[in-house]
């Protein structure tokens, strides 16, 4: 058996887990490709306009696959923690992937519901019908789960903080730009990626009415880091709903506390200059005020 992985959304959590984990199992992976125009353009093709972003993307990236392996595995992940559930177009990305490519080629999705180790079990189990080799996979697989980056940073240059999910930022066809102009305008960038687990998933203050798990963590990455900070920027995927809700929220309390927040909303028409130019100029707005608060002190 062949199983191909779309380079894209849950990808940059936990792909390598999964690579890790199939091939200890003795099942050869195939990962797609890095994101690029080609592949942007047939996921396009493939979904509604009004799908958001990283959707199209896989949906290309699916493209890709269905003829190159017997199986693409794309699980359905509903719930990671107890009422912290994903968006329901995560959810329902597998029904896409399976009206899309048809009888062409099998779709992998076991269903994970608060049970994200026991869930590879059974799926070993259900591959090798051995819980030997199924469990022995899962404990060479397990150390690669943990994505957990850090920042060190120089103490002379600005920090801000570039909030976004994983699958926007670490996919360098949405972020590397993005990324790009703050460090050519002289940032240090820091992400919610370097956060514990403990603090992205915690339900203190505001972020316990969040149901949407990463968009509790995107809200307590920005509770934590905002006075740590000279600014935000908030990157949201056009037509993501719980996006926009908890990037609102956001932008209040980032004016009531006066930290500079800047909300970037992307899509297949998002321009490498236009993303270039809005940088700039709120690079211009960080530098002025701490140059005034320089002043004052």
């Amino acid at each position: 058996m062949k199983i191909g992985i779309p380079r894209a959304l849950f990808y940059f959590r936990y792909g390598r887990f999964w690579q890790q984990f199939f091939n200890h199992l003795g099942i050869e992976t195939v990962v797609s490709p890095k994101t690029n125009k080609d592949l942007l353009d047939i996921g396009l093709k493939k979904v509604s306009s009004e799908i958001c972003l990283p959707i199209k993307i896989v949906c290309g990236h699916l493209e890709w696959l269905k003829d190159k392996v017997d199986t693409i595995f794309l699980p359905r992940i509903v719930e990671l923690n107890h009422g912290l559930y994903s968006c329901p177009k995560m959810i329902g990305i597998v029904d896409i992937a399976r009206m899309q490519v048809g009888n062409q080629c099998q779709i992998l999705s076991p269903k994970i519901k608060n049970n994200f180790i026991f869930a590879h079990f059974l799926l070993g189990l259900n591959l090798t019908k051995n819980p030997y080799k199924a469990r022995k996979a899962l404990n060479k697989a397990l150390p690669y789960l943990n994505n957990h980056k850090t920042n060190v940073f120089d103490n002379h240059k600005p920090k801000i903080l570039l909030l976004s999910h994983f699958y926007n930022l670490e996919d360098d066809f949405i972020g590397q730009d993005i990324k790009a102009a703050f460090i050519e305008n002289g940032f240090a960038i820091t992400t919610k990626e370097v956060l514990d687990q403990t603090i992205l998933n915690s339900a203190n203050g505001f972020a316990k009415n969040i149901q949407w798990i990463y968009e509790r963590e995107l809200y307590n990455a920005f509770h934590y880091n905002l006075t740590k900070v000279d600014g935000v920027c908030d990157i949201i995927s056009f037509g993501c709903g719980p996006d926009s809700l908890v990037g609102e929220i956001m932008n209040q309390h980032a004016n009531q506390n006066k930290v500079p927040f800047l909300q970037l909303i992307i899509d297949e028409h998002t321009s490498k200059t236009g993303l270039v130019t809005r940088i700039e100029a709120f690079s211009e707005i960080i530098k002025r005020k701490t140059y005034t608060t320089d002043l004052h002190k």
